[in-house]
């Protein structure tokens, strides 16, 4: 019931989230999802091609994770941004796959995983605030 119920609020997060509703279904063995908070390990502003003689410009937000268990795995990110001058705050809910088989595996170090957050501009590190699910936004001045 409870796996249930998780299933359905991912499913509602992720046509809240994309004009094309996308369904995340968890991996196999899964016993529950957790929300989880990332850290920002790297900001980098990049030129991409749009055409033979275009280029526009984006910038990937590098997102580490440290999951709950030795055999856990990361559901896909959802994510959602907006740009507010020359600001963008990026919204991200991670959640962590419980695998059943990590209630009894053992590991030195839990594992971590990295994911990247695409904004379209050029921002710098001090530009991007991001909040993860769970996480009260802080207010700071434009």
């Amino acid at each position: 019931m409870i796996k249930r119920g998780l299933v359905l609020a991912i499913a509602l997060l992720s046509c809240a989230s994309s004009a094309a509703a996308q369904v995340l279904t968890p991996p196999t063995g899964t016993t529950g999802l957790t929300p989880i908070e990332g850290s920002v390990t790297n900001v980098e502003p990049v030129r991409v091609p749009l055409g033979d003689a275009v280029t526009g410009s984006e910038t990937r937000v590098t997102l580490q994770f440290q999951l709950q268990g030795c055999l856990d795995s990361l559901m896909p990110l959802i994510t959602h941004y907006e740009v507010r001058g020359r600001r963008v705050n990026v919204y991200v809910t991670a959640l962590n796959a419980h695998n059943e088989q990590s209630m009894v595996a053992r590991c030195v170090a839990m594992p971590q995983v990295s994911e990247q957050v695409r904004i379209p501009g050029l921002f710098q590190r001090n530009q991007i605030r991001v909040v993860f699910m769970g996480q009260l936004p802080e207010t700071r001045p434009e």
